[in-house]
């Protein structure tokens, strides 16, 4: 079968060409200007820089990801990449002089003709509040190069790397979604001890990065990294502590749905090598053409503005699927801000999760498309709501699929897999947070040592597992990369909270028929708005858990379905 890869050609000729250098060269000219020149700038002319800038750190940053990412051996893309974080850091400074000089400029910044910005000047009047003094950010900057991303680069190293025989810890936990039981128990044994041989090493990493993260969050000022994150997500403690519950009231749903699992394989319970076991059959393979015409009609069944755009983007070459050597796994979705288009990436294997994934990625690409022609700093959107679009259209997607089976094996294959997405978007992300925020309180105190955070991973499993799973999985610490990341500590319930947040809007659009004007107006103002207030335009009030419950009735009535199957 003929894949398609993507065209960059709109946005550079290469990383060589002059087009590419001279749009890195200006990011480096405007950073100049800004230091050079900010007291005799106005607020605006200022912010105007800053958007010129940051559509040019997208074209750059995302070309040269996007070139490496198809082929991760090639020298000249890897010095492209170097290249763009040389440019992004150069603006980052720009951007932290600004950011000090905000307390002085309070009165430009409430001027009638700054009102569209308004979320964003509120940010940098708090973030100023929350910035060391210019040396020691300087220092803060040099120092992480040798700390926190040191130490994430070492976990990423050991996790990609180690063996356990011939296998690698990846190909270990891609057999977790195998159909033979003893298969996937071997595999789950085998990478838990692949684990503990370097457990020493990663916990030295984890408490690393923690330590750097309570170090320079404490001399900024921020009461808690948790306080950090909902900042950065655009949410108040009410709107994470209403999320929070409502996942919590559900417990039991989650429990009841491995409960249910457990007896279509025939267990009395599941252990932790069983949750992404594969039930029923859906054997339908799809071409890729037909996967491009399943998400057509799909997208314009809904809206034909999203429709129309599937099809540019297949029409204009946006979609690299084919899986070769040298390209990375998974998938994602880039945006050119100064080009005006995305790329997408994925491995397509003619299975519907490919099919899905298209669709997810194409939900982030329409996402963009809505934010395009915004200023780059009013389109760019916090991470509470960068999973809104995506999920929304691989919801829709699903429920089409389902429309579609006439096959009753192939139905429970779709709904559980829809489940198993689901729960792991939820009561997994609600061990992560539990196991975040006890880790962050204990590394106050001192380092911990592997078997210290093996026993909080036990902790935060058996409070949402519970004895629906009798096997957990200890090492899930050591697993997961964004407890290594120092940019964004609770890089968990922001995923639970697009899930439950784009299946409550598919339950209001199967309600209002103006639903799909709706929802583009909310997609446009996210990235000029608090998450809060962008929910609130579509007439969803997140601070309230009854709201966040109305996203998990989907998940149930689902399950109801599953359950009249046994």
């Amino acid at each position: 079968m003929s894949l398609p890869r993507w065209d960059l050609s709109s946005i550079y000729p290469s990383v060589m060409s002059k087009e590419f250098r001279a749009d890195l060269s200006r990011i480096h000219a405007l950073k100049d200007e800004v230091l050079s020149t900010m007291e005799s700038l106005s607020v605006r002319e200022i912010l105007d820089i800053f958007n010129e800038a940051e559509a040019l750190i997208s074209n750059t940053s995302a070309y040269a990801t996007a070139l490496l990412s198809t082929d991760t051996g090639n020298p000249e893309y890897m010095k492209a990449v170097s290249a763009s974080e040389d440019a992004y850091l150069a603006m980052d400074e720009a951007w932290k002089a600004f950011v000090r000089s905000a307390r002085l400029r309070k009165d430009e910044f409430s001027s009638p003709d700054l009102a569209c910005y308004k979320v964003i000047l509120d940010e940098i009047i708090t973030e100023s509040e929350h910035l060391m003094g210019e040396g020691d950010e300087k220092l803060a900057s040099e120092f992480l190069k040798v700390s926190a991303l040191s130490w994430s680069k070492l976990q990423e190293s050991i996790t990609s790397s180690a063996l356990e025989g011939e296998k690698t810890l990846t190909e270990l936990r891609s057999l977790a979604y195998s159909g033979d039981r003893e298969e996937r128990k071997d595999a789950y044994y085998r990478e838990k001890a692949l684990l503990k041989r370097h457990s020493d090493a990663l916990s030295y990493c984890l408490n690393g990065v923690k330590g750097t993260v309570l170090l320079l969050e404490g001399r900024r000022k921020w009461n808690s990294p948790l306080e950090r994150s909902l900042f950065s997500s655009r949410i108040s403690r009410k709107t994470l502590d209403a999320l929070i519950e409502a996942l919590e009231e559900s417990i039991p749903i989650f429990r009841r749905y491995l409960n249910v699992k457990a007896r279509f394989l025939g267990l009395q319970k599941l252990s932790y090598y069983d949750i992404f076991a594969p039930i029923g059959k859906n054997s339908l393979k799809y071409s890729f053409e037909e996967a491009e015409e399943m998400v057509y009609s799909t997208f314009s069944e809904f809206s034909p503005d999203m429709g129309e755009f599937a099809l540019k983007a297949f029409r204009n070459g946006w979609i690299d699927a084919e899986p070769r050597q040298s390209k990375v796994g998974g998938a994602y979705d880039e945006i050119f801000k100064k080009s005006g288009e995305s790329r997408i990436l994925m491995n397509f294997d003619s299975s519907y999760d490919s099919v899905s994934t298209m669709a997810h990625e194409l939900g982030h690409a329409y996402h963009d498309s809505m934010v395009m022609d915004l200023p780059a700093l009013l389109s760019s959107y916090p991470m509470t709501l960068a999973e809104t679009a995506s999920t929304f259209s691989e919801t829709l997607l699903f429920n089409r699929a389902l429309k579609d089976a006439d096959d009753k094996e192939a139905r429970i294959a779709l709904i559980e897999q829809f489940l198993s997405s689901v729960n792991q978007t939820c009561l997994d992300i609600l061990s992560r947070f539990y196991f975040e925020m006890d880790a962050f309180e204990k590394r106050r105190d001192g380092e911990l040592s592997a078997s210290e955070f093996n026993e909080l991973m036990l902790d935060a499993e058996e409070r949402t597992y519970g004895d629906a799973v009798c096997e957990k999985h200890e090492y899930m610490w050591a697993v997961k990369s964004h407890y290594y990341s120092e940019e964004f500590s609770f890089y968990n319930y922001p995923y639970a909270f697009g899930e439950l947040f784009a299946l409550a809007l598919y339950k209001r659009s199967l309600e209002d028929p103006s639903f799909p004007d709706s929802y583009r107006q909310m997609l446009r103002k996210s990235g000029m708005e608090s998450a809060e207030d962008a929910a609130l335009s579509i007439g969803c009030n997140v601070r309230d858990k009854d709201f966040w419950l109305s996203g998990i009735n989907v998940f149930e009535h689902y399950l109801e379905e599953l359950e009249s199957c046994l």
